[in-house]
């Protein structure tokens, strides 16, 4: 009978004598990731097709995000090119021919997109028979309060562009 106490408290004795005594510092080098915008992409794409519309849908939209998060609003930089003729086969409210700025800001009301913002492309008939156009838009540059931001998933060229293709509908 005393065997069976002498094992239950060996066993006490070996537990408690078994602590945590790691410290996560020297085991792993933990870094905080920089923080990206770049266009939404489905699921955990790194490549976003390219968005296919008709002149006739009245408009598309895409979405720049932060996924790392911000505490202050982004302005990102965004410049337009391919074959598509602002003013023409397209617009963007409060840009210009070659660009404009959006804002990726905190929406503390919208847990699921806080960190996110919708550029809203108005698509225009032109009512000539020209064929397909195509708009690409590419980040260009990003800041915020604490200064610049990398562009393009974890700041390489993966979702800094977005390729929209026009269908002519005349």
């Amino acid at each position: 009978m005393n065997y069976k106490y002498f094992l239950f408290l060996f066993g006490i004795a070996l537990l408690t004598a078994c602590g945590n005594e790691y410290v996560v510092d020297d085991y792993f080098d933990l870094e905080e990731l920089p923080g990206y915008v770049a266009f939404d992409a489905p699921g955990n794409s790194a490549v976003l097709d390219d968005i296919m519309v008709s002149e006739s849908d009245g408009s598309t939209t895409v979405t720049i995000e932060c996924p790392t998060g911000t505490l202050s609003d982004i302005t990102v930089n965004y410049e337009f090119g391919g074959d598509a003729v602002f003013g023409t086969d397209f617009n963007v409210a409060g840009a210009s021919a070659s660009g404009g700025t959006i804002t990726v800001g905190q929406k503390e009301w919208d847990v699921v997109n806080r960190s996110n913002a919708d550029l809203e492309i108005e698509l225009l008939t032109d009512g000539v028979q020209d064929g397909a156009k195509t708009l690409t838009i590419t980040l260009i540059s990003a800041s915020n309060a604490e200064g610049p931001m990398a562009v393009g998933r974890g700041g390489t060229d993966y979702l800094k562009t977005a390729t929209i293709v026009i269908e002519d509908i005349d």
